[in-house]
């Protein structure tokens, strides 16, 4: 019986989204949608287009300190937190760029936890995790943890790599709540999970806890025409339906014929299609309800895995994944403005960037022109550009520049997510401090 898990994948890769259009124009469309359903600070997404491949955002340096030189890839973050862990066994995918970042990483750390996986030409969240299987083999039935690399400030995975629940699932998909991570991140909660009596707004998590060989049979047994994770992974979020759409998927896996229907209903239960009924007719647009207790019945019942939803997690980190350009620009505001009072690995990264940026833009020509690509970016949906003179940063969102609504919002953002870490930080230390004693 496996009691923790010693083996981990960062993802530093996804899909294409330049397949059925203009990621341009899809960033733009998701922004509006993000304005029209009332978020908060809408973000303009970072997305990649295949024919004209961009360094992929885990790539993407963040300024974390007052020099110019005080910048580090998104992606050294995840391998530094990990390789401070008790993991030992550490695959990154991603792409060539991916790959010398990680080279640079070991050559400096001396680590060789970590190790790196192409990502391939055909990009997909299976063949990602296919690609990491070969780096860390992990044996039948073994879970092992996967993270989404672009959460520059998870760092604590000692109640995620010691999950009581990993002896009895196959995969374990602990979600983030507004309640109980950071409700100070502007994201939109598409759903509400019951725990513990009660329910709470959730978004999907940014670590999964899974039994990959587990999960491989499920395509197979189900005769599905893509892998059961892709089929889940693309319909995760709003803007990341490609093809089908998410009830498209839903229903070519639980109801493509008339019996499997049946069974699924049966297992959903007469009170939970109720309240997913009432929630179609009279409450469409709104969290959809989640009852734990019933999806593990028909996933168990269809599938023939042991799938756990859950909100334990209470980690701010986990929200704070870096989705577009007022994500990359807070967050690097947080880490300059807080230091080592939010982020316990801050001197030590910041130490690493400074001593290897050069470096990098030696080996990268992405990386020479950096500045000016953010720019860019920044310039073209009329926001103010983050670089000024000198190569300095100043975050757009809270400058001078823009108006006082989103200056006011972004500095709130900040400020509330610097307290959450700090609280957390603090508690962090002192669990670490009894467990030692």
């Amino acid at each position: 019986m496996q009691e923790r898990i010693s083996k981990a994948i960062i993802t530093a890769s996804y899909d294409d989204d330049g397949k059925d259009g203009s990621i341009e124009d899809k960033a733009r469309k998701q922004y509006e949608k993000e304005v029209k359903s009332g978020y908060y600070l809408p973000t303009h997404i970072f997305l990649r287009d295949k024919s004209r491949h961009k360094v992929t955002k885990f790539n993407f340096l963040m300024p974390i300190g007052e020099s110019p030189n005080a910048r580090v890839p998104m992606i050294d973050f995840a391998m530094l937190n990990t390789s401070k862990s008790d993991l030992e066994s550490i695959a990154v995918v991603g792409d060539r760029v991916t790959e010398i970042n990680v080279k640079i990483f070991r050559d400096y750390f001396h680590d060789e936890k970590v190790r790196f996986g192409y990502e391939g030409e055909d990009w997909s969240f299976s063949r990602t995790l296919n690609s990491a299987r070969k780096v860390i083999q992990p044996s039948k039935d073994e879970v092992v943890l996967i993270l989404m690399g672009d959460t520059p400030l998870k760092y604590d995975f000692d109640k995620a790599l010691r999950d009581p629940d990993i002896a009895d699932f196959d995969f374990i998909a602990d979600c983030n709540s507004r309640r109980k991570t950071n409700k100070y991140w502007p994201r939109k909660y598409h759903a509400k999970l019951l725990h513990r009596g009660r329910y709470l707004a959730v978004k999907e998590p940014q670590i999964l806890l899974a039994n990959l060989s587990e999960l491989d049979q499920v395509s197979q047994r189900l005769k599905l025409e893509e892998p059961i994770l892709d089929m889940l992974y693309s319909s995760r979020k709003a803007h990341g339906n490609k093809g089908k759409s998410r009830q498209d998927k839903f229903r070519e896996i639980f109801a493509p014929d008339v019996m499997i229907m049946l069974s699924t209903l049966r297992n959903l239960g007469p009170i939970y299609i109720y309240q997913l009924g009432r929630w179609v007719r009279r409450e469409r647009g709104k969290p959809i309800p989640l009852n734990p207790k019933n999806i593990y019945n028909v996933v168990k019942n269809r599938m023939g895995i042991r799938f756990l939803m859950k909100a334990d997690n209470d980690d701010p980190s986990t929200i704070e994944d870096i989705d577009g350009l007022a994500d990359w620009a807070n967050l690097s505001e947080m880490l300059i403005r807080a230091g080592s009072s939010i982020y316990p690995h801050y001197n030590e990264i910041l130490e690493f960037g400074e001593k290897t940026l050069q470096k990098l833009r030696v080996n990268v020509d992405f990386y020479n022109g950096f500045e000016d690509y953010m720019n860019s970016l920044f310039k073209g949906y009329g926001l103010p550009e983050p670089f000024v003179a000198g190569g300095k940063f100043v975050n757009p969102f809270t400058s001078s520049k823009v108006d006082e609504k989103t200056r006011l919002r972004s500095n709130r953002i900040i400020r509330g997510s610097i307290k959450r870490h700090k609280r957390y930080l603090r508690k962090t230390r002192i669990r670490r401090l009894i467990k030692s004693h």
